[in-house]
């Protein structure tokens, strides 16, 4: 009880600060300045981020280096690659091969340095033997290869470019489908002479360059080409060169072809923007045959408007169909009664007519 008496009779000025910060250790020190950060409020006119002392310990490596950084990752993903691939069953069978034939030859050595030098190995017979290590090779199943068609070029389309464009030229019918797709350095003259042959050519009805490098003159010819042409109903120049002008001039003479029902131009190295999407809606209303319309619109407006042309032209053909249907069918009937009857059949053979999607 004396001693509680005595610190509460003692003031706040008769304690030297000083001298008993002196007395404290380093460590003491620092719990003391841990504990009274937890104690003491933090100043809020203070920022949140300079609020909270540094607490790092460890001296700075250096300055950052980006370049540096990106050398060793792009350093470190390699050396995982080339692991990964030492790692194949091939180089297993390959280092095991190699392994083994070492034992062999080894094996094989040991009759001769017996004859030449008995006294070593009378020394190497009471040392103990290693064991030989087995690596047994993976049984890795042969693919069969015998069904699979070697082609010259790496595209795998065959195709005489010659022989063909002559028999387009010559209206040839036994050429309905020219397909040229992925076929490497046509030359653009040679193009352009397979769409000016496709302008008299009736017996053609897909016409397919995809991936062939057709650029925005190419396109214009072939706009000209749609404008005379009557015999194609497919026409294929997706992933090509062609910017949204060349699609506009091709979309624009579908008004004077009424044979296309399919249009594929999806996925040029140019976008075609929305101005180009807007006009190619605006332009469809005036074709009432093209069927499918193989691009994907950006914008949902022309979206919707060119989904809807496709539906109209849909139930418009399979109108046409129950028309001609029907009118077939009654060309060899008298009486009315069955030409009422063929037309009921005719609507209801429409339920199961399934157009081109």
């Amino acid at each position: 009880m004396s001693n509680s008496n005595d610190l509460e009779d003692l003031n706040e000025e008769d304690f030297d600060e000083d001298e008993l910060l002196a007395m404290l250790s380093p460590e003491e020190l620092k719990e003391l300045q841990s504990e009274m950060d937890i104690i003491i409020a933090p100043d809020e006119r203070v920022p949140v981020g300079q609020r909270q002392k540094n607490q790092t310990e460890k001296a700075p490596t250096g300055t950052f280096d980006h370049r540096a950084l990106v050398g060793h990752l792009h350093w470190e993903k390699e050396s995982n690659r080339m692991l990964e691939e030492e790692r194949v069953p091939g180089g297993c069978e390959r280092r095991g091969r190699v392994e083994k034939e070492g034992i062999k030859t080894t094996d094989s050595s040991l009759p001769k340095e017996a004859s030449e030098e008995p006294e070593i190995n009378d020394t190497n017979d009471k040392l103990p033997q290693k064991e030989e290590r087995k690596i047994n090779k993976l049984n890795i199943p042969k693919l069969a290869f015998n069904n699979i068609k070697m082609t010259s070029r790496p595209s795998g389309n065959e195709t005489n470019l010659e022989s063909t464009l002559d028999k387009v030229r010559n209206n040839n019918p036994s050429i309905a489908e020219v397909n040229l797709n992925n076929i490497e350095n046509i030359p653009k003259e040679m193009l352009l002479d397979y769409v000016n042959a496709l302008k008299k050519n009736k017996h053609v009805k897909t016409f397919s360059i995809a991936n062939t490098g057709v650029d925005e003159n190419i396109a214009y010819n072939l706009a000209n080409m749609l404008r005379e042409n009557r015999g194609i109903t497919t026409l294929n120049i997706e992933s090509n060169f062609v910017t949204g002008k060349g699609i506009v001039a091709i979309v624009r003479c579908l008004q004077f072809n009424e044979t296309l029902t399919e249009l594929r131009f999806h996925n040029q190295r140019h976008m075609l923007g929305h101005h180009s999407e807007m006009e190619i809606s605006r332009l469809l209303k005036a074709n009432n045959t093209l069927l499918k319309l193989g691009y994907h619109f950006e914008q949902p407006g022309p979206r919707m408007v060119v989904t809807n042309l496709l539906t109209r032209n849909l139930d418009r053909q399979s109108h046409l169909f129950i028309l001609s249907f029907a009118s077939c069918r009654c060309r060899s009937l008298k009486s009315w009664n069955q030409v009422k009857r063929v037309s009921s059949e005719a609507a209801a053979s429409a339920l199961y007519f399934t157009p081109i999607l």
